[in-house]
């Protein structure tokens, strides 16, 4: 529930209802929310497939376990620290995103954020409608023979089993926001369920741990460490929770504390990772062991199986699970995000069916015929992200040191309007930075600019942001007004909660 938007005062192109900052006495997400939300967006297909691309290019299951748990070790960190800014203030992402880049700027972040999510939508329903069109496999007996003709490239039966799957989407969102918390907290594990059983599976066809663990790599120790450990951690980076560690507000906002949402990430997030890339890497590995091929999709290896009942109730959770996941990684954070842009015409729901439309046309399955091809995309995301990540948290953390004045979010003419609505410094700072490292993927004397796309734009955004406010305030002497700390360190629900004296814990 958000705050009255009658009462908040703000400009009604800024204001519109689904933006304004959650009531606090509204915030019901506790710790154990978000730790069954990363376990339910951990344990996903994506995921499974991910860690079975990186045995597919040839790593070990060793290696693509540490660029794993590494790449996954930064970003809980700070999904973490960034988590705090919609647990203070209840703001999403797209108008905490105006206070770095203007109240009329952040539509660029946000709307770039809002494509990536989009497109990772659109990769993750893909791989929810293979578990779908398993099941139908499995019990439809003609299902199979649909599979003879083709629509756009995909298979008949497959591309029916993708429109029923993007409708089950469209309809849990529809309910909002409290459907999907609810739905979150027994749907998250229910992949975690079927991940057992294939484990079972594979340690007892392949005889035991020791002919899966012992997976030649192509890569030398050496040359992993020194040529291909920290690019392919920033691709797991720019593939993973790149986008989340921008919009996380977008789900914080709903927290009851900030120590809640902060501890449900830093228990829920490395823990489902560690233990369901291993048994990703078991799964997959076994699959190389039994049937002399990697077979990277786990409705692909339940159809190998071929056990009926497995292979129907597999997909079933499967399909839950990636629910589960899908919508809040990659249909909240557009949803807010175009809601902000065309505020007037846009709510909400009407922008997560949007998002969700606009998932399908662009045809997600052709992505995923090549993880070369898919690798490759992530690196262009890691250019584009990796600036506004460094520039956002710079400001916040240093600039605003922070500290946020929340009603001049919603007024055009505020602290945060800048020039003409648009953070020059920090717009410029994102162009540079991702022409910079895009140098890299054609010129091959700076090609680890590309190679660490993520990092370096992280770094160079943080530190090139801050930079060009320093030469700003050396020529002016002092920064204008809107770079000036101003405004408060918000409140969560636990301290109203302390104020009141009254039991509202939920």
């Amino acid at each position: 529930m958000a705050q009255n938007d009658e009462n908040f005062g703000g400009d009604p192109s800024l204001s519109q209802r689904d933006l304004l900052p959650t009531d606090v006495s509204a915030r019901r997400w506790t710790w154990w929310n978000y730790g069954t939300l990363w376990m339910g967006m951990v344990h996903s297909l994506y995921n499974f497939t991910w860690m079975g691309g990186l045995l597919l290019l040839g790593m070990s299951v060793w290696q693509a376990m540490a660029v794993a748990l590494v790449g996954n070790l930064i970003q809980t960190v700070l999904i973490g620290i960034n988590g705090r800014v919609g647990a203070r203030y209840g703001i999403p992402f797209p108008v905490w995103a105006r206070s770095a880049f203007g109240v009329y700027g952040a539509n660029i972040p946000a709307l770039i954020r809002g494509l990536v999510a989009i497109g990772w939508f659109g990769v993750q329903s893909f791989l929810g409608a293979t578990a779908i069109n398993v099941l139908l496999s499995a019990t439809i007996g003609p299902w199979k023979d649909l599979g003879h003709a083709s629509i756009l490239g995909a298979p008949l039966n497959l591309f029916i089993a993708m429109v029923l799957y993007w409708a089950i989407n469209l309809l849990v969102i529809n309910h909002g926001m409290e459907t999907v918390r609810r739905f979150e907290s027994w749907a998250g594990p229910m992949i975690f369920v079927v991940m057992v059983v294939l484990v079972i599976w594979a340690v007892s066809s392949a005889h035991g741990f020791g002919p899966m663990f012992a997976m030649h790599s192509k890569y030398s120790t050496g040359a992993f460490l020194g040529k291909e450990f920290v690019p392919m951690v920033a691709i797991y980076v720019s593939g993973s929770w790149a986008t989340m560690v921008l919009n996380i507000p977008d789900l914080t906002r709903f927290a009851t504390s900030n120590r809640g949402q902060f501890w449900g990430t830093m228990i829920g997030l490395p823990l489902a990772t560690f233990v369901f890339y291993a048994m990703a890497g078991i799964v997959v590995s076994a699959t190389d062991v039994i049937y002399g091929k990697i077979i990277w999709n786990p409705s692909d290896i339940l159809m190998a199986i071929g056990v009926p009942a497995l292979t129907i109730v597999g997909a079933i959770l499967l399909g839950i699970a990636t629910i589960s996941v899908n919508i809040p990684a990659n249909i909240v954070s557009p949803a807010y995000d175009l809601t902000n842009l065309f505020s007037k015409r846009l709510n909400f729901k009407r922008s997560a069916i949007i998002a969700i439309i606009i998932s399908f046309v662009y045809m997600p399955w052709r992505l995923m015929q090549n993880p070369t091809i898919l690798y490759g995309l992530l690196n262009n995301v890691g250019a584009l992200l990796g600036p506004i990540t460094g520039i956002i948290i710079a400001d916040y953390m240093v600039v605003r040191q922070q500290r946020i004045d929340v009603h001049d979010l919603y007024r055009a003419f505020g602290r945060y309007r800048s020039k003409g609505g648009f953070n020059i410094a920090a717009l410029v700072t994102v162009a540079v930075v991702s022409g910079i490292i895009f140098l890299g993927e054609f010129d091959k004397r700076v090609g680890w600019l590309y190679n660490y796309a993520w990092f370096v734009g992280l770094i160079v955004g943080f530190l090139g942001y801050l930079a060009v406010l320093a030469v700003w305030k050396s020529r002016k002497r002092e920064l204008p007004p809107e770079f000036q700390p101003a405004g408060d360190r918000g409140v969560e629900f636990i301290e109203l909660e302390d104020r009141t004296g009254t039991n509202a814990s939920v």
